[in-house]
């Protein structure tokens, strides 16, 4: 970052294009092309609604059985693979020996942190060798309780830390019954150095699961023609682990039966399922693992589609749904007429909304890509907007364009490269103040007031500008960043906003590189009969505060701290170290003592600076 105190060439402020005056609003023009598509979806759903057929209605039941059932196993999946996810995470916090399993405090905190996003866990547990556990669980109004335990007693515990012994990576057990609610468990062993050092566990409510084969049998029957459907999900071929009569009876499910038997759920279509009798035309169904049965009770004929699915334990679930086969065919025939005038009207749409939006949105993709250019402050090379003839586009670039000004006016006041680096770091989080280990820089001209008496107003300006510049390059070449300028005197640090390795190695190399800059400078001078520049550099290493100081009229973001004015006082001490070197750079122990050997130091002494009780041992840079 350069400051420029006196600026020529800027061109001054965008002058704003002139604006037409005959404009459209942009809610008219969508509400005619949405009209237009309306109409024309209309015209043809009637041009195509008598045209149906038998191979198309059995093709677009075997697409409606497929997604159907992958609807549902993606809802399970949605509701179990997380609780996997986190299981499998937390295994490897504690696995990696970033969480000591002995440590109650971390354990509290890991386990906390990665509940709060399962509402639909119960529980996680953590059991030591000697299995005496710990664990954290839910409330119904979600806040979260802290469960010791000195013993594992269980008998599924048991009879699951057998299992898990000869097992890698997270294992689902059978289900169980507990507090008015079925579970599904997870567990895992938890290893180091390949041997067991305790285990992990958690229960999954499947009451959410009951709620979702109900949403989806009531998605499929909101139709006004009285087609009616049940989804569920079979636990075995015997028991059903969700379905929408368990919601409203939880009496059905026990601890000695948490999957209610196919007998007692209530359902009499789906108690009869596997004495069904596959329908043929699902080849395509058939080859995605989907069963379609036709079931006969008395007069009533319906259709069932199932799929089992070994995902989650050693007893396979059964996933589908059944509907009155009559209705089911009545529907679909409407779905395939309505798909077949879908796909039209798509065509259509697309080919009027591509002439469409490629219309609108070439001003908004021009607005767009300047703004990236403003994100990332390079301001000189945003080109004005255009006017427009639809007034909210017309009014957005006159607002663009409004704001353009005032960044160029402001600029020469940002710290450019200090936003740039803030907003490429996490946003606003940068600016909150906190401590960091930084490498801070300290600059000052030897001799400068004298200097300047000899100078005029212009002239001191001219000076101070081409200094800093050549500092600025320096600095900035090696990433660092550039807090201020104090009259002929220039801080900067680095370590902050965004992390850096190896701080004092970068600061040292700006320094040398300054010495360069330096050199050059002075040889300039000397050719023109100017007396040469000398420089005072001090660099020191250590904990500051970091962020937005300032009050809310007033903001800079800085750094704070003993850090910070030791590295003043080595600077100062360049006045006694070497009161007539044309650069002088001296840097802490703490600097020296990360350097390697491509930079030369030398020792310079002991040394007491205001505002330390003990001396502070310094060395020199040799640049």
């Amino acid at each position: 970052m350069t400051q420029v105190i006196h600026r020529e060439g800027t061109g001054g402020p965008p002058k704003p294009a002139r604006r037409n005056r005959m404009r459209f609003r942009l809610s008219v023009i969508l509400a005619v092309s949405i009209g237009l598509l309306v109409m024309l979806a209309v015209l043809a759903v009637l041009a195509t609604q008598m045209r149906a057929s038998m191979e198309n209605t059995l093709n677009l039941l075997n697409e409606k059985a497929l997604f159907l059932l992958k609807s549902i196993e993606s809802d399970i999946a949605t509701h179990l693979d997380p609780v996997h996810e986190q299981i499998e995470f937390i295994a490897g916090q504690i696995e990696s020996g970033a969480y000591d399993i002995a440590d109650r405090k971390q354990l509290q905190a890991l386990l906390t942190g990665a509940l709060a996003p399962l509402p639909q866990v119960d529980r996680i547990v953590v059991v030591d060798r000697d299995l005496n556990s710990f664990a954290v669980r839910q409330t119904g109004s979600r806040r979260v309780e802290v469960i010791e335990r000195t013993r594992v007693t269980d008998a599924l515990a048991l009879e699951m830390r057998d299992v898990l012994k000869n097992q890698d990576g997270a294992v689902w057990g059978s289900l169980v019954h507990r507090n008015g609610a079925t579970y599904a468990r997870l567990q895992r062993a938890l290893r180091r150095n390949g041997e067991v050092i305790g285990y992990i566990g958690s229960g999954i409510s499947t009451t959410e699961l009951s709620r979702m084969t109900d949403r989806t049998s009531a998605l499929l029957s909101q139709d006004s023609s009285g087609f009616q459907a049940t989804a569920f999900i079979l636990y075995g071929r015997d028991s059903v682990l969700a379905h929408p009569n368990l919601i409203s009876d939880g009496t059905l499910q026990s601890e000695d039966e948490p999957a209610v038997s196919l007998r007692n759920v209530g359902d009499i279509v789906l108690s009869e399922l596997w004495n069904g009798v596959p329908i043929s035309g699902f080849e395509k169904a058939a080859a995605e693992n989907v069963n379609v049965v036709g079931i006969a009770l008395g007069d009533h004929q319906y259709v069932s589609l199932y799929k089992l699915i070994d995902t989650y334990g050693d007893t396979p679930w059964a996933i589908g749904m059944w509907a009155q086969a009559s209705d089911l065919n009545a529907e679909l025939r409407r779905l395939n007429d309505a798909a077949l005038a879908g796909l039209a009207i798509a065509v259509a749409a697309i080919l009027a909304a591509i002439a469409l939006g490629q219309w609108l949105a070439r001003p908004i993709r021009r607005i767009s890509s300047n703004a990236l250019k403003v994100g990332d402050f390079d301001l000189q090379d945003i080109a004005v907007m255009p006017p427009s003839r639809i007034r909210e586009l017309d009014e957005e670039a006159a607002a663009f364009n409004t704001m353009l000004a005032g960044l160029r006016s402001f600029e020469t006041y940002v710290p450019r490269a200090l936003v740039a680096r803030l907003m490429q770091t996490d946003g606003g989080g940068a600016g909150i103040s906190r401590q960091r280990r930084v490498t801070v820089m300290f600059t000052d001209i030897a001799g400068y007031t004298a200097t300047s008496e000899t100078l005029s107003a212009t002239e001191v300006a001219s000076f101070l500008n081409d200094h800093f510049t050549r500092l600025g390059n320096c600095i900035e070449g090696e990433d660092g960043t550039i807090d201020k300028f104090i009259g002929d005197s220039l801080m900067a640090f680095w370590g902050a906003p965004d992390e850096q390795a190896q701080t004092e190695q970068r600061a040292c190399r700006a320094a040398m590189a300054i010495a360069r800059a330096l050199e050059a400078e002075n040889e300039f001078r000397r050719r023109s009969g100017k007396a040469p520049v000398r420089l005072r550099i001090g660099i020191h290493t250590g904990d500051v505060v970091v962020g937005n100081i300032g009050s809310p009229g007033r903001i800079n973001y800085t750094i704070v701290g003993d850090t910070v004015n030791v590295c003043q006082r080595l600077e100062a001490l360049g006045k006694t170290v070497d009161p007539t070197a044309r650069i002088i750079v001296l840097i802490s122990k703490a600097v020296n003592d990360a350097l390697d050997a491509g930079f030369q130091t030398q020792r310079a002494g002991d040394f007491e600076v205001k505002g330390r009780v003990d001396p502070i041992e310094v060395f020199r840079l040799m640049v």
